[in-house]
């Protein structure tokens, strides 16, 4: 298993609410999100499925004890998780990531 932090945490695919334009589904024209994988939540925003309220995982991530935390649909996913970066532009550590990597070890303790 690489030793990407991302691999061993998929806390932010786990806890966030992913909301995006409803334009980024693929069948809604130029869009690459598979819309099978999304649900309607106003007339202009999607939300990947499982992330509605928030505290859920995605349908798109999956684990692998070989591979660790992956998105299924890594090349066409929204444009929240395109900007959701682990590192800041000037080199520090994102603090949100920071804090679910605390939640994800706590319950790595607990289980």
């Amino acid at each position: 298993m690489t030793t990407n932090p991302c691999f061993e945490c998929g806390m932010c695919c786990q806890h966030f609410r992913v909301s995006f334009y409803h334009g980024e589904i693929a069948s809604n024209g130029t869009g690459v999100v598979p819309g099978e994988l999304t649900m309607k939540l106003t007339d202009h925003l999607a939300c990947m499925k499982g992330t509605e309220k928030g505290g859920a995982p995605c349908i798109a991530l999956k684990h692998t004890t070989e591979e660790g935390w992956r998105c299924s649909i890594y090349e066409r996913r929204p444009s929240p998780c395109r900007e959701f970066n682990i590192i800041n532009e000037d080199g520090s550590l994102n603090p949100d990531c920071q804090k679910l990597q605390q939640i994800a070890k706590s319950r790595r303790s607990l289980g």
